[in-house]
């Protein structure tokens, strides 16, 4: 009747999106360090130039 396909498919979706979410956060919790290091080194560059 197509109702399967469309439990799969969305199940599918789903779990795909629950991973990508997942990867989002972990990067932004783990990467946090990271990220403020490299915020600085911009800075540091933008205000050598001036």
């Amino acid at each position: 009747m197509g109702i399967a396909a469309s439990i799969v498919n969305l199940a599918f979706g789903l779990i795909l999106g629950a991973i990508a979410v997942a990867v989002a956060i972990s990067f932004g919790l783990g990467g946090c360090d990271v990220a403020s290091e490299q915020l600085r080194d911009w800075l540091a560059g933008f205000r050598d130039k001036r």
